[in-house]
């Protein structure tokens, strides 16, 4: 199992948040390009549960696109909000 924090970016921002989790864009995240290489070099490895988790993951405009492409190397995507 990976809990794969692909953004701290959130609309709350909770003083309790174990991501850090920040209002507006993150600087620093993994592009989608980036994001589906990953995949690939997982899916190559084994194949785990990925848990894609932040922040609020679904901030990300390619959240879909990554759990669609996971999905089809035959991982078990989970998307937490």
């Amino acid at each position: 199992m990976i809990a794969w924090e692909v953004t701290r970016s959130c609309n709350l921002a909770c003083g309790h948040c174990r991501a850090s989790a920040l209002r507006g864009p993150y600087p620093g995240e993994l592009d989608t390009e980036k994001c589906l290489q990953l995949l690939d070099e997982i899916a190559a490895f084994a194949k785990p549960v990925i848990i894609l988790t932040g922040g609020e993951p679904l901030l990300r405009k390619d959240i879909y696109d990554i759990a669609a492409y996971g999905d089809a190397k035959g991982l078990r995507m989970v998307l937490a909000t």
